[in-house]
């Protein structure tokens, strides 16, 4: 993976456009495309970063607002995402909203000179305060987020072009809610608890909603991204950037609880409590399952076992690491709700980070519990032998490549959709840096540190360190194809001729 200082919060707001009341309330959710970073693939509300110049607009009633940018990036967001100008004092001709959006969107010119240029006139009041929201720290890119509720103008329909997003519609709450039990459709924790505040009508809306991010933390913090699946970030010691590890647990009724990584007593007590609450609605924890045997995976898997009385699963090479009592094969099946298939999880080996490695799939809702094989984000993980192994890690790749899966559930950083565009890239990327680390060799042996410089130039100096493990790993393959030869701590290019 690659390193870099701890993320930052970003500050942004977000959008809950509604329409209608009653039983007929709707509120608009969008699709991120398979292309974006962050969370491709996931449901989500219009919205994005604050630019410097959202603290230009002008509002008629809130010229000292504190969350006046705020509110300003709300309002350009939702304009450029979904051509919804939101907020006015008063109506706006319609048709020339589409040319200023394209206008904006070609960033010929600003929200706050499109303000000016056609006399728009905004209500900060027109935007009700609908809840702070900051991404936990399993992101590497993250985000300060507040929320806005806002009625749709009368005679604007919201429309999505194609880019940042890939579709939008608008839904009832009740209906978006019985997509996400179904497993259909993924979404961050604010998407949840504002739909649960939308479901229950419109009296005291707003004041529901602002009490979101609270009612997520109580008892615990609680990340329920699909149904039946909760990540819990459990802070531990992992390469860098990463600064916690994924824990999961999976199931409606019986549970599976995938990486409890740290085995600190502070980090327990909140996975403990997480589990209690979870118990609380009859969900019961039936197995602890090991990706693989790195500490940050299973540092606290002692301590649930101790607690819970529950056995732990993980494949027969990561048995001779650690105490296992149930010995996992490829292809196993691991049943939760005795009887029933919706809840069953389908291990896969995948060595090539370690050779006991394992990946958990769940078929129905198209879900991968990933561990170390595949990294949340743009990163890529540390091949490092003797353990790594980059042939077979390709294989695993192009082996999961294959495989029915929506959603990749990483043990370190953000989960997301794309799946299958994340794994091509996977084998692309490494693909591409074999073919560096082959033409870094010439027909003299030379010195990892020598070719590390060569092979891994695009990578920051800081990094070659990692590096180097990644390009032995790469260089072992070359030498299993006949492509690469060493001499000692040395390498060099194999001729075709070569004996």
């Amino acid at each position: 993976m690659v390193a870099s200082d701890a993320p930052r919060f970003r500050d942004s707001a977000v959008v809950v456009l509604v329409r209608g009341h009653g039983r007929d309330l709707e509120t608009f959710w969008v699709k991120r495309s398979d292309e974006v970073a962050v969370m491709p693939g996931f449901q989500a509300f219009p919205g994005g970063k604050v630019s410097a110049e959202d603290s230009e607009l002008e509002f008629e009633d809130a010229a000292d607002l504190p969350d006046r940018a705020l509110r300003a990036c709300a309002l350009r967001e939702a304009f450029e995402e979904t051509g919804v100008l939101a907020g006015l004092a008063a109506p706006v001709a319609i048709d020339a909203l589409e040319t200023a959006r394209q206008r904006l969107l070609a960033e010929e010119t600003s929200f706050p000179a499109l303000q000016r240029e056609h006399g728009w006139r905004f209500r900060a009041g027109a935007l009700a305060y609908a809840g702070r929201w900051q991404t936990p720290p399993f992101a590497t890119t993250r985000f300060d987020a507040t929320y806005y509720l806002v009625r749709v103008p009368e005679g604007q329909s919201p429309s999505i072009r194609a880019g940042e997003l890939a579709s939008g519609e608008w839904t009832t709450p009740a209906a978006a809610m019985e997509r996400y039990r179904r497993g259909e459709v993924a979404f961050a924790a604010p998407i949840l608890w504002t739909l649960d505040a939308l479901a229950a009508g419109e009296d005291g809306l707003a004041e529901r909603l602002a009490r979101g991010p609270g009612r997520a933390a109580t008892p615990v913090q609680r990340i329920e991204l699909k149904w039946g699946i909760v990540l819990h970030p459990m802070k531990t010691r992992p390469l860098p950037p990463a600064t916690h590890t994924n824990a999961y647990l999976i199931g409606e009724r019986e549970m599976a609880l995938i990486d409890p990584g740290s085995g600190e007593p502070a980090a327990l007590e909140k996975l403990f409590a997480l589990i209690d609450s979870l118990g609380a609605e009859g969900r019961r924890l039936a197995i602890v399952l090991a990706s693989h045997h790195h500490p940050d995976h299973v540092g606290g898997v002692d301590g649930v076992r101790e607690r819970y009385r529950v056995p732990v699963g993980a494949h027969r090479q990561t048995a001779v690491q650690m105490r296992v009592d149930r010995v996992l094969d490829d292809g196993e099946r691991i049943a939760l709700e005795p009887g029933a298939g919706e809840w069953s999880l389908r291990a896969i080996h995948t060595p090539g980070h370690a050779r006991g490695h394992l990946c958990f799939i769940h078929p129905r809702t198209g879900s991968l519990f990933c561990g170390d094989h595949i990294p949340g984000g743009t990163g890529t993980v540390i091949i490092d032998p003797p353990e790594g192994n980059m042939a077979a890690y390709v294989r695993s790749l192009e082996r999961l490549r294959d495989e029915p899966i929506e959603t990749l559930f990483p043990g370190h950083g953000s989960p997301q959709g794309a799946a299958r565009r994340r794994i091509e890239w996977l084998i692309s990327h490494r693909r591409k840096r074999e073919a560096l680390v082959l033409a870094a060799l010439g027909e003299a042996p030379e010195a990892l540190d020598a070719l590390v410089a060569r092979a891994y130039r695009d990578t920051p100096t800081e990094l070659w360190g990692y590096a180097e493990r990644s390009l032995l790993a790469h260089l072992e393959k070359l030498e299993a194809e006949g492509r690469a030869a060493r001499a000692g701590e040395r390498w060099r290019r194999l001729a075709p001729d070569d004996d």
